[in-house]
Formats: C-alpha cells, structure tokens, sequence
C-alpha cells in the first residue's frame, strides 16, 4: 500500500535544516517531492534513512521549482560487489525513519518534502 509522508523544512540563521519523515517506515521509496517554497536555488538535500545511513537521494543545488525524483540504486555484482551498470534497483527503508538533510538552504526559509512509500504489510 502506498503512503505518503510528508514534512516542512525550515532552516536556521545558517541556512540548514533536519527533518524527518514517518516513524518505522518499511517499504520501497516510490517517489519524492520537493517544494522549495522560499528556500534558496542552492539548496543541497541528502536524504537517508535514519538509522542504518541507506541514500535515498543526494541532490546539490535543487533549484527553486517544484520537482519530482524516483530514486533509484545500481545493483552490485555478486562476484565483486561491483556496481552494474545494467541494473537499477529499488532504495529500501527497514522499520526507520527517512532523515533529510539540507544545507545551503538560506537563512530561516521554508519548503516541504514529500516522500511515498509503497509499505509492506
């Protein structure tokens, strides 16, 4: 089942911010929104899952129209853990919640982050 969460960013006088989305989400990440409001074309978002580190997205410089992006990770050869260049997989999150990072945002600005997860039940 899909669900959606969502959060708004608001940076400090530095122009970060730390949000986090959901509580122990366990599903593929389907898609994200990002609505940049009043925060800075430079803005740099990192977004991971809290506990274990996996990258979901890492986008410098996002701009300051509303996008979508469908995350995605290269798959790793199981003879060399190299990375493929054929294959694409989908970014899991295991029972945690996704952490957004963002720097370079511009002092006390505010977007909002959307991120869909098709769950497991």
């Amino acid at each position: 089942m899909l669900f959606a969460y969502s959060a708004t960013i608001t940076t400090n006088g530095s122009g970060a911010a730390t949000v986090y989305l959901g509580s122990r989400i366990r599903g593929r990440v389907q898609m994200i929104k990002y609505a940049p409001g009043t925060l800075d074309t430079g803005a740099d978002l990192t977004i991971t899952g809290e506990t274990s580190g996996v990258p979901i997205l890492t986008k410098a410089d996002a701009g300051t129209s509303t996008v979508f992006y469908y995350p995605r990770a290269a798959a790793n050869k199981v003879a060399d853990g190299a990375a493929s260049s054929l294959t694409e997989v989908e970014v899991w999150v295991l029972e945690e919640r996704i952490k957004v990072v963002v720097a370079q945002g511009g002092a006390s600005a505010t977007g909002t982050i959307t991120v869909w997860v098709d769950e497991e039940q």
